[in-house]
């Protein structure tokens, strides 16, 4: 069945040296990997010391003549190969457009040898097109020709597709570039063509198991078998196994049988979910690596690559030590990630749920710090998890800092705290927001005023349901706006004036007298704006209804179901009689003014503070 089975490097697999090219069947599904796979995939490579392993590919050799360059059909691995394809033709540009000429000719040949021998590695040059040729779903051909064509002239130039750059293809391309384009604190490029060599290095030595089979049926079989059958080896699993092993060298089988008891409780704590354990495997060395007990040599920070090297050497240095660490960490973390306990107090509750559902992942890692070395009471834990929350929901929205560097961020903030003698929360709130690198307030502003359901739904309804709870600080007028019935929210985020391209008659009437044209403007511009948006339990009983339906729609008990549903945030649009651009720029400001004032940092500004405290005074009237 299985025809070749070898570990290669990508210089072997995108080797400017043979005609051998991949394509993916027309019939595959389109290429659906998103920003995190990108950054993932560009962040691993970068920590990389090279040598990275990236997965594997299934290929099927379609070319029937032995003489001529394998022509290799993708079965399995399309996401990855495009990526990575794209990833190397962004490298490309950004190494054309740094390429200064130099009077040392020796040095001026060698990297134009350089930058040929890249474009050779993602194009077959007698045939002027890309190595790798994907599906035609969703445009993807298309758009990944004409990318290619618009970058290396020798490729048959194509006409540009509509709306080329809203799609996954186009968007994988401009974050590569964007990230080697850009910039530090003090306007200096973190890449120049130096660097960026060195990672493409990196990337040229990263690896990928490919393995050949002969026909469709072989592929179909083994794919079902590498995916269905058997669960290979994780990370927990390897570190557990060479910590019970280790100790298996020191103690009698009762003890032995004790520690299997307790490495399972430490697991139970942490949950069923693998990325829960593995993310409390990294935040322990990343919270506790000051410590010389804990500290390896030579990795400053615990990442998905290198975790078993950690433990390894952690487990080697002192097992009963590790052992009881993580041990205790663990059930600090329990008490985090677990919140639904009846020894926590309803705000503690809702306070460790907002963190989850803020996204605020690195904070378990500064709580886990905090919490394990000082005296903390909860109403000053609270207090703490709240400011998080903030710093949180400021960073979803404005992407400030980037998600790629707040483990950095954090790590920093808990060098800092690390020197404090007791817990002081007024000097942590002062080195977060000194080390942390929070938004401004004026750019948070701008990014809450603008397309915010389109740029991030989860921190939209957030937002709203922040601003809802607000109101509602007591635990009998509490709702919890992240329950979820079979795995689907409950509460949905509705837009006010619908979303979709097809505006029924009566909103085209309503909000531009009659005017399609207008009305689809107004939709383009202000339909995921936030003061179009409300959140609802009916969502898809409200959908394109008229604005009186959408307020008074009942239920089989006769209980309102729309806007009149007693949320604080449909108090402005209840009983309104019409529904127009100008209700909506209204309604964003009085939202907008709401979320500045929850989310307020201290560093704020006394004159910013008054500009919100006037919005929120004619909210009120």
């Amino acid at each position: 069945m299985i025809q070749n089975t070898d570990n290669k490097p990508l210089s072997e697999l995108f080797s400017g040296d043979n005609n051998v090219t991949y394509y993916i069947p027309k019939y595959q599904r389109e290429y659906v990997w998103s920003k995190w796979n990108w950054e993932a995939l560009f962040d691993d490579i970068l920590e990389s010391k090279g040598g990275h392993f990236l997965g594997s590919i299934i290929c099927i050799n379609t070319e029937t003549d032995s003489h001529k360059p394998a022509n290799l059909e993708l079965v399995d691995g399309q996401q990855r190969m495009t990526t990575i394809s794209l990833l190397y033709l962004a490298i490309y540009k950004f190494l054309q457009n740094t390429l200064v000429p130099t009077e040392d000719e020796e040095k001026e040949l060698d990297n134009k040898l350089k930058l040929f021998s890249l474009r050779n590695r993602i194009i077959i040059k007698d045939k002027k097109k890309p190595r790798l040729l994907p599906s035609y779903s969703n445009h993807n051909f298309e758009d990944y020709s004409w990318i290619f064509a618009d970058n290396i002239s020798e490729i048959k130039h194509f006409k540009k597709p509509k709306n080329l750059g809203n799609r996954r293809i186009k968007k994988t391309f401009n974050y590569f570039y964007d990230r080697l384009s850009e910039v530090d604190e003090n306007d200096e490029p973190l890449y120049d063509f130096k660097s960026a060599l060195v990672f493409l290095n990196k990337l040229n030595s990263a690896t990928i198991v490919k393995i050949d089979v002969a026909t469709h049926a072989d592929a179909f079989t083994l794919f079902e078998t590498l995916n269905n059958r058997g669960v290979p080896l994780s990370a927990i699993d390897i570190i557990k196994n060479k910590l019970l092993g280790h100790l298996e060298k020191f103690e009698d089988e009762t003890s032995l049988d004790a520690n299997y008891n307790r490495w399972n409780d430490i697991i139970q704590n942490l949950t069923e979910e693998y990325k829960v354990q593995e993310r409390f495997l990294r935040q322990f060395y990343n919270a506790f690596k000051l410590e010389k007990v804990i500290e390896v040599p030579k990795i400053p920070k615990a990442l998905r690559s290198n975790l078993i090297t950690i433990y390894e050497s952690l487990i080697n240095k002192d097992v009963h030590i590790i052992f009881d660490r993580l041990e205790e960490a663990s059930e600090i973390y329990n008490k985090n990630i677990v919140y639904n306990s009846d020894e926590h107090s309803f705000e503690l509750i809702r306070a460790l749920r907002d963190l989850e559902n803020v996204n605020g992942a690195d904070g378990y890692m500064l709580l886990l710090h905090v919490e394990k070395n000082y005296k903390i009471s909860e109403k000053e834990k609270i207090q703490l998890i709240k400011l998080l929350c903030k710093y949180f929901i400021r960073r979803n929205v404005t992407d400030t800092p980037p998600t790629r560097d707040l483990t950095n961020h954090f790590m920093d903030i808990l060098k800092e705290v690390n020197n404090l003698d007791e817990y002081d929360y007024e000097k942590i709130e002062s080195i977060i927001l000194d080390k942390g690198k929070p938004a401004t307030d004026e750019f948070f502003e701008e990014k809450l005023k603008g397309n915010i359901y389109e740029e991030n739904v989860g921190a939209t309804r957030y937002i709203l349901s922040s601003i809802e709870l607000d109101k509602k600080e007591t635990k009998e007028l509490y709702t919890n706006f992240y329950a979820r019935d079979k795995k689907k929210f409950v509460w949905t985020i509705e837009h006010i004036f619908p979303q979709g391209e097809n505006i029924p008659q009566h909103w085209i009437k309503m909000v531009a007298d009659g005017d399609k044209t207008e009305a689809d403007q107004i939709r383009r511009n202000q339909v995921h704006k936030l003061g179009n948006l409300t959140l609802t339990g009916y969502n898809s009983r409200l959908s394109n209804s008229p604005l009186d339906i959408k307020q008074n729609k009942k239920n089989k008990e006769g209980k309102y179901i729309g806007f009149k549903n007693g949320l604080w945030i449909n108090e402005a649009i209840k009983d309104i009689d019409t529904w127009k651009e100008k209700n909506i720029k209204n309604r964003t400001d009085k939202l907008v003014s709401e979320a500045l004032r929850i989310f307020r940092l201290k560093e704020v500004s006394e004159k910013s503070q008054k500009k919100v405290d006037v919005k929120l005074s004619s909210f009120d009237k």
